[in-house]
């Protein structure tokens, strides 16, 4: 059974290197009310038209929001998700591009790096983001 809007994070310092990570889980039914037209939405341009030219973009977008908001979570201090990109080069995995504000933020935690993981299924989709002490 799926917890819809499921939601994990822990923020502290471990030997393993790992400073902190989070699991979101959401409908992709929302990102369609994301996208309506005069609505808010988090996303990039670059977000945007990554999702539009491939199959199913809206499970593709709530992959991509998943992750904004388990980092934006994760980083705390005011970071929104519109200051989280998810980006990938082509036949590599995901990575995320911080604003200022969240990079400072990942510096402030004691973070290096920041790693995401996106799946998405018919209905939900969901997002891990690791901080990582170290550098990239």
């Amino acid at each position: 059974m799926v917890n819809h809007g499921f939601r994990l994070d822990i923020v502290g310092t471990a030997d393993d290197g790992v400073v902190g990570h989070a699991v979101e889980v959401l409908d992709i039914a929302e990102v369609a009310a994301l996208l309506a037209p005069g609505a808010a939405h988090p996303f990039t341009r670059a977000e945007l038209a990554w999702a539009g030219a491939r199959s199913d973009p809206e499970r593709r977008l709530a992959a991509r929001l998943a992750a904004k908001r388990a980092a934006a979570r994760l980083l705390g201090g005011g970071v929104q998700p519109s200051e989280v990109e998810v980006v990938r080069a082509p036949g590599g995995p995901p990575s995320v591009r911080l604003s200022e504000k969240a990079r400072e933020r990942l510096a402030g935690l004691g973070a290096g790096r920041l790693l995401v993981t996106l799946t998405h299924g018919r209905d939900q989709a969901a997002a891990a983001v690791l901080l990582l002490r170290g550098g990239a």
